[in-house]
Parts: structure tokens; sequence; C-alpha cells
């Protein structure tokens, strides 16, 4: 899963070229965090194969593998976390910024930008005393290893405060003036003169007076204001100190008119941060520690970082960068394309034509990649200059990939269903079980589709010996150890021999081998694999780990049980229910990409789901369909903008229309498993 369709920053053309001595450190540290991040995936990778040749083949498990990758792990996320800054890696919505001005535009990445560093530095301070706190009273984590708590802990701390200084890097180049301190005042304030306050207060700083605020963090948040204000001057400062002080204001407000008025006031500042363009994850951590500030009855928001660690302390998580890590090395190996041109041997001359093939592919390439963006880029690259030559029409064309290209977080292994698993607390094997049925039905419904849609427009697509591809000795070898790559992973799964995190490094591996093998593994290919495996992590799972700081809050405002409430109070058929949350998910989808939509809902609609008595295993089907229908929904469908930036000739309006008769086949297949739910859950009940 990449960060395809936001990707953008826009930075003023006047900027000056040249960086302060600050931003310079702050890159070159952040660019040693990336090697280091890319160096702890491949440790988890590698670390993971060992424990499991040590147990399968020699009976004798390690005692530190599983731990330390999880160490490593958080490492990743966080360490990692500034050079995916600077390289624009973190998501947001920018539905306003990019329907702006340049100027304008300007100004509205400036706020997003010095509102996201509130939470950032309230959570690195926090973060620290973390780490203080475990030092001083020697904590350990009840372990095998009995590891000192504050050595995990250390890379969180030290991530945040680099991420802090890649924002005012960001903030620097936005600013764009010509005055030396202007440049490096803002790093000052907030990288050495904060932390020194901060240590001044101690770890328990005092509280003002008559209110709940510690001096610590007001001296945060007065920290953003003079800074903002001095650096990007009093129009952009203003609006900075309105954007967070209204939050606060908005939210105090909310609590003098009861519960329900908290929960107002938490849902209109949070989507107003989303609208501004702020990161998706300061914007959940910030709106989180305003509840915990204003509403949980805590004297000191230690929750904070607390929340951060426990959220990311999981080895199920490895699971994530290690099968982003095979995906890509498969994209980069090309060996798509030969498993398209073996496809087209059979697919190509049933109406529809190379779409059957294109979608095949997909479904194919899915089981080894996890990420339906990757999926849509890799077929997109090899499917549709072949469909385009052959004069498909291009509705037809980029719809049926991008619809295609959806199956990489249904089919297994998936990203979105270990991201469920690990929230909901369900068994990640039964999710990937589970999946199954319902990709390969989805699969074809969509070549169905696609073969009804050639059928009745003639002329949008062909079929018939020519649209055979042909086909190489070499293509049917790459082929084939795709599926060899498949077998591996099912085998290795469901066969009971590896975890989902451990059976992402053996795919990994045989991955690397096999590319190596064929001859397309160079160190260049391997670099940007493994720098892919840090941005997606980093971007995943800092949503996440921001997102259990909101849920925080939600949990003590008792959120998913007054909505339980109202529904039983409403006397609504379950169904129904059922069906307003999936038509929440496809709005919410058309603004915000699969895994931001389940960590912020899931807190508040799992617990409904199963009260409603529907199954957490096909619930979690259930909600990644309709996680697929906002891939290929506008204004921020990823998909679109994956196909759309591999042929810049053809519209995002072109594809969107022709997904549309795909969203159809997706909206079915959840009909068909409400009134059938073996489909999923059959192969749940054989596993088990």
């Amino acid at each position: 899963m990449a960060n395809a369709s936001l990707n953008y920053q826009t930075v003023d053309p006047r900027a000056a070229t040249g960086k302060s001595p600050p931003s310079r450190i702050v890159t070159g540290l952040a660019q040693l965090g990336g090697w280091l991040a890319g160096g702890a995936v491949v440790f988890m990778g590698l670390a993971t194969i060992y424990d499991v040749v040590l147990r399968y083949f020699f009976a004798m498990p390690t005692s530190w593998a599983t731990e330390i990758s999880t160490y490593a792990l958080i490492s990743t996320i966080f360490i990692g976390a500034a050079v995916v800054h600077l390289q624009d890696g973190h998501v947001r919505v920018d539905l306003l910024v990019n329907s702006v001005s340049l100027p304008r535009r300007r100004v509205l990445n400036l706020i997003a930008a010095w509102t996201g560093l509130l939470f950032v530095l309230l959570a690195a301070w926090q973060a620290s005393c973390l780490v203080v706190s475990d030092w001083n009273s020697g904590t350990r984590i009840f372990s095998l290893l009995l590891t000192p708590g504050w050595v995990p802990k250390l890379p969180i701390a030290i991530g945040l405060w680099l991420l802090a200084g890649a924002i005012l890097a960001e903030i620097e180049d936005l600013n764009g003036h010509d005055a030396g301190w202007r440049r490096w005042l803002p790093h000052a304030l907030c990288l050495v003169a904060l932390p020194l306050l901060l240590i001044g207060f101690g770890m328990r700083p005092p509280v003002l007076p008559g209110t709940r605020f510690d001096l610590g963090s007001v001296a945060v948040l007065a920290t953003i204001w003079i800074a903002a204000l001095a650096a990007s001057g009093l129009r952009i400062g203003g609006w900075t100190v309105l954007a967070t002080g209204g939050g606060i204001a908005l939210c105090l407000l909310g609590k003098s008119l009861g519960l329900t008025g908290m929960m107002l006031a938490m849902v209109g500042v949070l989507g107003a941060y989303l609208v501004l363009g702020i990161r998706i994850a300061f914007v959940l951590g910030l709106v989180g520690a305003m509840g915990i500030y204003f509403f949980v009855p805590l004297p000191f928001p230690i929750a904070i970082a607390e929340r951060i660690f426990n959220s990311v302390n999981s080895f199920s998580l490895t699971a994530v960068p290690l099968y982003v890590l095979m995906g890509s090395l498969l994209v980069r190996s090309n060996l798509s394309e030969g498993l398209f041109a073996l496809l087209s041997r059979g697919l190509a001359r049933f109406p529809g034509g190379l779409t059957h093939a294109a979608i095949g592919g997909c479904g194919v390439f899915s089981a080894v990649s996890g990420s339906s963006v990757a999926t849509a880029a890799t077929m997109g690259g090899v499917a549709c200059p072949e469909m385009n030559k052959r004069g498909y029409d291009q509705r037809l064309t980029y719809g049926a990939v991008a619809a295609g290209g959806t199956l990489g977080i249904l089919i297994p292994p998936s990203v979105p269903l270990i991201i469920y698993g690990i929230t909901v607390g369900a068994p990640i094997t039964s999710l990937f079980a589970a999946g199954i049925g319902p990709g390969i039905m989805l699969m074809l419904m969509f070549m169905l589709t696609a073969a009804v849609w050639a059928l009745l427009v003639p002329g949008t697509a062909s079929r018939g010996a020519a649209e055979v591809l042909p086909i190489s000795r070499r293509d049917v070898i790459d082929a084939c150890l795709v599926l060899v790559i498949v077998a591996l992973v099912i085998g290795t799964l469901y066969g009971g021999f590896a975890t989902a995190g451990e059976t992402g490094a053996i795919a990994a591996g045989a991955a690397l081998v096999v590319s190596t093998i064929r001859g397309r593994m160079t160190l260049r290919v391997l670099g940007a694999a493994i720098r892919e495996a840090v941005t997606v992590t980093s971007f995943i799972l800092l949503i996440m780990a921001a997102s259990s700081v909101l849920t925080y809050a939600f949990d003590y405002l008792r959120l998913s049980q007054q909505l339980m409430d109202g529904v039983i109070a409403s006397g609504a058929n379950r169904w129904t229910v059922l069906a307003l949350v999936i038509l929440v998910y496809i709005v919410l989808g058309m603004f915000l990409d699969s895994i931001s939509m389940m960590v912020l809902t899931l807190p508040v609609v799992f617990p409904m789901a199963l009260h409603l008595g529907f199954d957490p295993i096909w619930f979690g089907i259930i909600v990644v369909i309709a996680a697929e229908i906002g891939l290929i929904t506008p204004p921020v469908g990823m998909n679109l903008f994956v196909l759309q930036g591999i042929d810049g000739r053809v519209s995002i309006r072109t594809i969107a229309i022709g997904a549309v008769p795909f969203i159809g086949a997706m909206l079915l297949a959840i009909l068909l498993l409400c009134i059938w739910p073996d489909i999923a859950l059959w192969p749940v009940g054989h596993l088990k």
C-alpha cells in the first residue's frame, strides 16, 4: 500500500533553495533514520526465518527472535517516520488543499503543519517522560528476556523528536523567507528551548491553579503559537492560533454541554482538521489528546505515550512490513509480466478479452502482495498498455484494472485484515481464511461484469487469437515462480507451520531468492523495496498508534455504548443498521484511505456489530469489501490515482466512470455474503 493518491507537497516557488543548518542536520538525521529503519525491516525478516528454521528443523526455538523483532518493528515505525514525512509519505485528505490556488495552498499547508506539530511535540515529550520513568523505576517488560522497559520505548521518543524536526524542515521550505533568523528560530524554540523548559518542569509539571492544565502542556502550545507567529507571519500564525485554539475552545464548549456535547465536539474538531489537510495520524492523535485533557479524569496525559507504545508492541504487526517487502520485490522484479501473458492464453478469447487476464492477474498477484495499490500498479503497468494498443475502451480498461486491484486487500495476505485483527482481537489466520472465498467470488464477478459490458457495448473490447499475447519460455517460468510463492504462502500459513508474521518473512525471503535467480535483483531494486516497506509501515502503523490515543478518549466517553443504546432504542433491524454502516464506509472511502477508515471507526462500530449478533470474522470481510469500494471512488480513490499516474493521458473521471459497474459487483458481493455467510465462514470452520 503506497501513498499514491495523497502524494503532494506544495512549496512556494519563492522559497530559497538553501536550507538552514538545523534543517540540514534534521534532513541528514532523517536519512540516517531511514537507513536504520530499513535495517530493522531486514533484521525482522532474517530473525523470523532463523527462528522458524530452528523450530521446525532442529526443534530449537529461539527465546529472543519474536521479542526483538517486535522492538525492531517499533524502531521501523518511529525512527523511519521523519524521512517518510520529508518524502510526504504520511497521508492526508487533500480535497480542499488541491482545490485552491497555489498561494492559498501554501497557507493551508503551513497551518496544517503547525497544527500537526502540536501533537508530535506533545507525544515526543510524553514518550521521553515514559522512558525516564521506566529508567528511574527499573521497570522491566514481562517476557522471556525481561527487557528493561525503557529500551523499546526509547526509539519512540527519539523518532517523534526527529519527526518534529522534519515538520519544522517542511515549514521552513513552505515559509520561503530570506531572513536567516526566521529560518532557524522555529528549530531553536521547538527543539532546544522547549525541551530545556520541559526538563526544568520535571516529570510532573505543576498545574495552573483552578485548571486541569499543566505548565508543560501550556508551554508546548505557547511555543507553537510563538514560533508560528514569528516564522510564518501574523496571517498564518493567527490562523494557526485559531485552528489550535478553536479546537480547544470547541472541546471546552462540548464539555459544558454534557456527554453528547463532548462527542459532537470531538467529531467536529476531527472533521475540521481532516478537511484542513492535517496528516491523518496527527489529526487522530491531536483530537485524542484533547479528549484526554478535557474529558478523562487524569491530572497528567501520560496515557498518550502509554497508548502509543501498547498499540504497536505486537509481533503480529511485523507481518505488515514483511508482506509489503515481499510484494515490492515481486513488483520490481517484473515477474508479473509473465503471469499476465500466461493468463491471456486461456482467458483472452472470452467476451471482454484481455480484461479477464488483467483481473485474473490481479487476483493471483493479490495472494502475494497484500496491497491494493501495489496490485493495481503492477497489473496496470502490464495490462493497460496492451489493451490500449488493441483499441479497448479506456473506461473498461482502467475500470477493470482499478477494480481488480482492490482484490489486493481482500485476498490474503491482506494488510487491512491484519490491522482489523489486531484492532478487534480477531485471529488473523481465520480472517485470511475467510477472505479466500469472497476474494475468488469477487474476482469472478469482476470478470462477469467485464464480459457483460463487452457484450452490451460492441466495440469496447474484442476477443480471439489476436488477443493472445505472445508467450516465451521466460514468461512461463516467471509465472510459475509467482504461483510457487503463492503456494508457499498458503501452505505455510494454513498448514500451521507459521504465523502470519512468520509467513511474511518466509515469503519475502522466497521473493528475494526468486528475483535473484531470475537475474532481476540488484542493490538498487532491493534498496527501493526496503524503502517502500519502511514508508508503508510507518504511515500505516503511525495512524494506528495515533488512533489508539483517540480510542482511549472514546472509550471513556462510552461512545460505542451510546451508539448501541441509540440503536436499541430505535428498534432498527440489524440488517438496516449494517446497511447504514456500509453506507458510512462508502462515504468515508471518498475521503479517507482504507486503514484510516478502519482504525477510526472500528472502536465504535465493532462492539455494536457484536451486540447485533454478527460474526466478528464475517464482519471483518464485510468491512474490507466496503473499504475496497473507497479505493475506486473519487475524490480520493487511491487506485484511480495510481492508474492515472501510469498513463497521464487518461483522466481520473474516465477511470472513475469505468469503475462504476464494478462497484455494483462489490455491493452485490456484500449482499451475497449476507445471504450466504458460509462463503466466508466455511473455510474458517474447516481451518479450526
